[in-house]
């Protein structure tokens, strides 16, 4: 959590000084998911699969996307310290979970195969959807700003569909859980209906 602090403190002052206004954070996204499990056992796991192991993962593809592009030197150097946190803490997800995942119950079991589909389902809509409205609506992106390690919209998607097909399904296969089906299913709910 610290690094993720450092991360957030490090952007704006990046920002700053380059002139961009200063973000505004919305945990209630988190909060709404965290608040509908049942236990706190079960509320960790939850936030050590979708959050620290997929999460990581697929923020840290985004991240070595934009460092790969930015050629302004503040900003890739802060890319840079990102990435190599982003290394670490995707490492970490994946292991304390691989440590827990013989001492889970099949019923706490079948609970991450939901939490990784309700994750990746969630993660899309954030980070992939708007980046494909962008490409639909033929909004042009000034490529100054991927001198910066600003994404654009077809790198966006290009670097979050490439982790989750390529890092995150066969890291969930590899832990006990079906990733293949939980990329999927992503969208049905617990009845087999489609969720949006």
């Amino acid at each position: 959590m610290t690094d993720e602090i450092g991360h957030a403190r490090l952007a704006v002052k990046v920002g700053e000084r380059l002139g961009a206004a200063r973000p505004r954070y919305d945990s209630s996204p988190v909060r709404r998911r965290l608040a509908g499990l049942p236990d706190l056992q079960q509320r960790a796991l939850a936030l050590l699969l979708v959050e620290v192991a997929m999460g990581e993962t697929i923020s840290m593809a985004l991240f070595r996307a934009g460092r790969r592009a930015a050629i302004e030197p503040l900003t890739h150097a802060a890319l840079h310290r990102i990435v190599a946190d982003e290394v670490q803490h995707q490492r970490l997800g994946w292991s304390l979970l691989t440590d827990w995942w013989p001492r889970l119950t099949e019923d706490r079991r079948q609970a991450m195969q939901d939490e990784a589909r309700r994750g990746l389902a969630a993660m899309e809509q954030q980070i992939a959807v708007p980046a494909l409205r962008r490409l639909e609506s033929n909004e042009p992106f000034d490529p100054a700003w991927a001198a910066l390690g600003v994404l654009a919209p077809e790198a966006r998607v290009e670097a979050f569909y490439g982790a989750v097909e390529g890092m995150v399904v066969p890291r969930l296969t590899r832990l006990g859980l079906d990733g293949g089906g939980a990329w999927r299913d992503r969208y049905r709910d617990q009845n087999g209906m489609r969720a949006f």
